[in-house]
């Protein structure tokens, strides 16, 4: 079987406005884990004893320090920005042979029995996904028999019906992955290419040649591709490790008060507490040092962070998570989504959507969750307008922001970083990064006494 690996992740994720000017999209919380380390903590499982991680200058620490307890992982910087053929190049570099490895990105979530079928494979091979948004939005793939047929970009039509999860590869296919074109060969009629060398463009070489095999994903895979992707993924893997508890789980020091209500199971990190009051309707996963106190209510599954308060009559609902070192407190509503790390919801205020981290959101600041139509919100990426399958109505809320009193964010909006909405401000439209925003009225100010009431 295959023992080494190759992660790439040195891309930008220019898509995932506005969660990507702080962060690399692979170090993004999914229910509490860091993206890059779940498929990562899959293969290891299998067997896979050698790992390179291709990253970027810009984003090697921090991606190195969710991954630092891992044995057994290499880094390899790309500054080429190039493209996926050229950070695969860079990491077989690295690695201690290049017989045969697997190929995954550090922004998706693959089912661990789907990669040990990709483990398990005749090489050369590629792991494909079922597409459910349309081929438009992806370099995909049809298959037949077991083969990979035709390989297309941004394809009109149905005739590209999966998109790439996975690859094994051996030394046998690396020629064509160092000869890979500048412009993706092909794409439609009309259709306008980057310059960008994609792994995908190298293996239309290799089916003219020879058979690729093809393995169908049978169960769940999330490309975190945009800021929906996100949430999407997030609430089926919080529903998915929490519906896991077969029964409470308390670490050394944790505590369960006599008064709170439970339909469900619990999983309590050390010393952390739930407290008089508390109403839970499903399962939970809680980290270390974490309150929850005097009647939160969870009307679902949830994970929350380390030492975050979450009290005083908040409602969470289902398939949410929460970071560590967040206050939700005072009657907070959080109606499904996830927040950050360090992140301040209180004194009535409600929030759908994603809430990026170090965020302060004001006394009664709400999000529209339904449009007046009924309808779905529509949502320019990189200039390209594109309604989602999920969360279009979502509020996307970037990091180091903060909202004043009574601020109201209308379906879809997504709010740059370091960017203040001023209180009683309406936002009905994405606010670029580093923007200040607040309303201008005019004052009238007249005399008014006793006399007006006919003294």
């Amino acid at each position: 079987m295959v023992k080494s690996a190759v992660i790439l992740a040195a891309g930008k994720g220019s898509k995932m406005f506005p969660f990507n000017t702080v962060r690399s999209k692979t170090v993004i919380k999914i229910a509490g884990k860091p993206l890059i380390r779940y498929n990562i903590e899959s293969i290891l499982d299998l067997g896979i004893e050698e790992i390179v991680v291709v990253v970027n200058e810009e984003y090697q620490r921090e991606i190195e320090n969710v991954l630092s307890d891992i044995k057994n992982v290499k880094f390899v910087v790309d500054q080429t920005n190039l493209g996926s053929a050229e950070s695969l190049v860079k990491g077989i570099e690295k690695l201690s042979t290049n017989e045969e490895f697997l190929v995954l990105y550090g922004d998706t979530i693959i089912e661990q029995e789907d990669l040990m079928r990709l483990v398990s494979s005749k090489k050369p091979a590629v792991l494909l996904k079922k597409l459910e948004e349309t081929s438009r939005n992806w370099i995909g793939a049809s298959m037949e028999n077991g083969f990979v047929q035709s390989i297309g970009a941004h394809y009109r039509g149905d005739s590209i019906t999966h998109q790439f999860a996975g690859f094994r590869f051996d030394e046998a296919i690396l020629d064509e992955i160092k000869r890979t074109p500048d412009y993706f060969p092909n794409v439609k009629v009309g259709v306008g290419a980057p310059k960008e060398r994609y792994i995908e463009a190298a293996l239309l070489k290799w089916i003219e040649k020879t058979k690729l095999q093809a393995i169908e994903c049978s169960g769940h895979f999330f490309d975190i591709d945009k800021p929906w992707h996100m949430l999407e993924a997030n609430e089926f893997m919080v529903n998915y490790l929490c519906n896991a508890l077969q029964e409470n789980e308390l670490a050394e020091g944790a505590t369960i008060s006599k008064q709170a209500t439970i339909h469900g199971y619990v999983k309590l990190g050390k010393n952390s507490s739930i407290g008089d009051r508390v109403i839970i309707h499903g399962n939970l996963i809680v980290g270390d040092d974490t309150i929850i106190d005097n009647g939160a209510i969870f009307n679902g599954n949830a994970v929350i962070g380390e030492q975050t308060v979450i009290r005083n009559y908040c409602i969470i609902y289902e398939g949410v998570s929460i970071g560590s070192y967040c206050i939700f407190d005072h009657c907070a509503e959080f109606l499904g989504g996830m927040v950050m790390d360090k992140v301040y919801l209180y004194h009535y205020g409600e929030f759908y959507g994603a809430i990026g981290s170090h965020t302060d959101i004001g006394a009664a600041t709400v999000c529209g969750t339904l449009r007046f139509d009924d309808g779905e919100t529509e949502h320019v990426v990189d200039g390209r307008k594109e309604v989602p399958l999920h969360f279009s109505n979502a509020a996307y809320l970037g990091d180091y922001c903060r909202t004043g009193v009574n601020t109201i964010i209308m379906p879809g909006c997504k709010i740059g970083a370091y960017s203040v909405l001023g209180a009683g401000a309406i936002i009905d439209k994405d606010i670029e990064q580093n923007s200040l925003v607040f309303v201008k009225q005019d004052l009238v100010i007249k005399k008014w006494n006793e006399k007006k009431y006919g003294w």
